[in-house]
């Protein structure tokens, strides 16, 4: 059988009079969808903030033999985050092996992303990667071959997914799914079973097996089918699969899905409970499913356990720690979605319909709303603990309030901070029922943390909490995000988070398209009719207006669905000379010589359309050179606790807010790692480190008012730092070696 890491090939003949035969409860297109990441959204399953390893920008390798005094020849590939590739040669006349005399080499990197050094040398080599004459990072080699990567996700890689798995399974005692089910105790008995198909989710056919476990913890285990039509078709996701699945057949099981929710220390019986992923492949040939640590799951390329699990189960992705274990926080993160009937496709024979498996829908919906109580009764002082209310609910309004009395789910039920009221505009309980509930509500009410829920800010005249916004737990919550859905859902196309759900959204256009955008102030992603216009248009992003010394980087990778560029100054100071290295390049080069504003403006296209947007760049040489930011003398100041700002007045572990997810006090001594775990280095103005402290959603108020010039000149240092690739420093205290 083939791993589960590639879905299998084999396509199943289905004549026009089969098709025509499942018409009926089709929801999937047979066309295929074109997979081309410049034109159409496909980073499904995948976190907002990759946490990208490297930015973009300008940086010299230097290559220096490892020992004093040693001569020879090197050649050095370096594969850049754009997929190609540069060879460099030298030679060591009997130097130094330090940074200073030694051969280097100009790298460009026009967006964030991987990043991999391959030296080849006479004697061992040493790499130095320098920006700004500062150095980011080096690497020593012991032999004449030395290999150095940069990843392209610090939680989306096989390394995370060691490091998760070493986490949750210490002693290798789930390596295969029969080793699973054994520590699970599925040879044991009171084995809850129902298949269907997830027609919102993942579109597989889905034989789900669960148990309550001895020590009071639970297993779930889910074979999943797949019947390929056409490879890249969402065909490939349609009803076929639920008959696969009812089926048990062997030839379209494509792998197994496994999640325990057990002790986080199996040894110590007041450790909380997680949530723990396994993925296993099919059968090999000797019958055995092997764990594996990515997959396939929709035809758009490979992703890493757990993040493809965790980022629809509400985690909070966090880089591993700095001796590569799991992060604990992540691990505590993790929390079940509940089923949702209405949403899956059932058999039509005795014991597959709904009906019939009604009870053991609610069984398992039962336990998952017991997980949640559990979640509400951890320690208030746990970092980043989840408030569960929300979530309870959601589960209680379904199944007729608390106890769940009703037996069957009631898909209707609307939750208290989404119905009808004076203050909320007039179709605010159709925009949860057709919007938020079907493509947005199982993901984000798992989302957020209970810190400073209690703050309330004025909103139309009502007081309201904004803070744990995230979960969408109200209407007035929801709408503070208007900004950020326009972006992520009608620009970017990233939500709905996964693939069928995305597609099931922009079936009808004029449908939870059109409804959602009737809410959002400010709308305006149209096409030429004033239609609501799916993502894929080119869209320019020349990155925020800034305060900043000439000459300057600037970067337009985050521009969407865009392949050429090209840049013009369409304002300027009187007299001021200006110009670019490259007008028509991503990440060019802009100088000046006179101080003042300049309106830059980028056009992008991709060859069939294309878009313009502009930034104004005040150059002023008064201000801190932005190459010369670091964590150590310019960040770490705006967060202290003799700033305005004073971030570490409610982020630290003493006096600070209970459930509060980072601590930024100078007793952390992974401060600069936990900061950077904030920074999006691929979209610098997407970063929590600017978005949280500058709106009403920071469970401490607003922190970094941009109408005042002190807050402005804060949010310009932080975004600055930021685009320059938020170099920590020399302080060996403060700063990862």
């Amino acid at each position: 059988m083939r791993p589960f890491q590639s879905f299998p090939l084999f396509v199943v003949l289905c004549s026009s009079l089969i098709l025509s035969g499942c018409g009926g409860r089709d929801d999937t297109e047979v066309e295929p969808i074109t997979v081309d990441g410049s034109m159409t959204p496909d980073s499904f399953l995948t976190p907002i903030n990759t946490q990208s390893s490297i930015t973009a920008g300008q940086y010299q390798v230097v290559v220096s033999p490892e020992t004093d005094g040693q001569t020879g020849s090197y050649q050095l590939t370096v594969s850049l985050p754009d997929g190609t590739a540069q060879t460099f040669t030298g030679s060591w006349p009997n130097t130094a092996a330090t940074r200073a005399n030694n051969p280097s080499h100009e790298l460009t990197f026009t967006t964030g992303g991987a990043l991999n050094f391959q030296l080849t040398s006479t004697v061992p080599g040493h790499l130095y990667l320098v920006k700004n004459d500062r150095l980011v990072a080096e690497q020593a080699g012991t032999e004449n071959s030395l290999s150095w990567r940069f990843n392209a996700s610090g939680v989306s890689s096989e390394q995370y997914a060691q490091a998760y798995y070493r986490a949750v399974d210490p002693s290798d005692e789930r390596t295969t799914l029969a080793d699973w089910k054994n520590v699970n105790g599925f040879g044991q008995g009171g084995i809850t079973h129902v298949t269907f198909r997830d027609t919102k989710d993942l579109g597989y056919g889905r034989d789900m097996y669960a148990r309550q476990t001895s020590e009071g913890g639970l297993a779930f285990y889910v074979d999943n089918y797949v019947v390929i039509l056409r490879e890249g078709s969402s065909a490939n996701y349609g009803p076929l699969n639920l008959d696969a699945a009812l089926a048990q057949d062997s030839e379209r099981h494509i792998g197994s899905n496994a999640i325990e929710f057990s002790r986080l220390d199996p040894d110590d019986p007041d450790s909380p409970r997680i949530l723990k992923f396994f993925t296993f492949a099919p059968e090999d040939r000797d019958g055995v499913q092997q764990r594996i640590t990515a997959a396939n799951l929709d035809g758009r390329g490979i992703k890493y356990m757990p993040t493809m699990c965790l980022v629809c189960h509400g985690g909070t992705m966090l880089p591993l720690e700095d001796d590569g274990t799991f992060p604990v926080q992540t691990l505590l993160s993790a929390k079940f979605n509940r089923l949702e009937p209405e949403s899956f496709e059932y058999g039509d024979e005795v014991g597959q319909t709904r009906n019939d498996l009604e009870d053991e829908l609610k069984l398992i919906n039962s336990w998952i709303h017991q997980s949640y109580v559990s979640f509400n009764e951890r320690d208030s002082d746990t970092q980043g603990k989840w408030d569960a209310d929300f979530a309870i609910e959601i589960m209680e309004g379904h199944y007729g309030g608390e106890g769940l009395p009703n037996a069957r789910y009631d898909s209707d039920s609307v939750p208290s901070g989404w119905r009808a009221s004076f203050a909320r505009p007039e179709g605010v309980e159709l925009l949860y029922s057709e919007v938020v509930e079907p493509h947005c509500i199982s993901c984000h009410s798992l989302r957020g943390t209970e810190a400073g829920q209690r703050e309330q800010v004025l909103v139309d005249g009502e007081l309201v909490s904004l803070a744990n916004a995230i979960n969408f737990a109200s209407y007035e919550q929801f709408i503070s995000y208007s900004d950020r859905i326009i972006e992520y859902v009608f620009r970017r196309g990233v939500m709905p988070l996964s693939l069928r759900n995305y597609e099931k959204f922009w079936q009808d256009p004029e449908g939870p398209p059109s409804r959602l955008a009737a809410f959002l102030p400010g709308f305006n992603v149209f096409n030429a009719n004033r239609e609501v216009e799916e993502p894929g248009k080119p869209f320019a992003r020349p990155g925020e207006n800034r305060t900043v010394q000439s000459p300057v980087q600037l970067n337009a990778s985050e521009s969407l669905f865009a392949t050429g560029f090209e840049w013009s100054v369409t304002n300027a100071p009187v007299g001021a000379s200006y110009n670019f290295n490259s007008a028509t390049s991503v990440s060019p080069v802009f100088s000046a010589d006179t101080d003042g504003d300049y309106t830059l403006s980028l056009t992008v296209n991709n060859g069939s359309a294309s878009a313009t947007a502009t930034t104004v760049l005040t150059i002023d040489s008064s201000v801190t050179d932005q190459t010369a930011l670091t964590f150590v003398d310019h960040i770490r100041p705006i967060m202290g606790s003799d700033s305005l700002t004073n971030c570490s007045s409610c982020h630290n572990p003493t006096t600070g807010r209970q459930g509060i997810p980072v601590y930024y006090d100078d007793s952390n001594p992974n401060q600069y790692r936990d900061v950077l775990a904030r920074v999006n280095l691929a979209v610098p103005e997407d970063s929590l480190l600017l978005i949280k402290p500058t709106n009403q959603q920071h469970g401490g108020d607003i922190q970094i008012n941009r109408n005042t010039l002190v807050g402005e000149a804060n949010y310009q240092t932080l975004l600055n730092w930021i685009r320059e690739g938020a170099v920590c420093g020399t302080d060996v205290n403060i700063c990862p070696e």
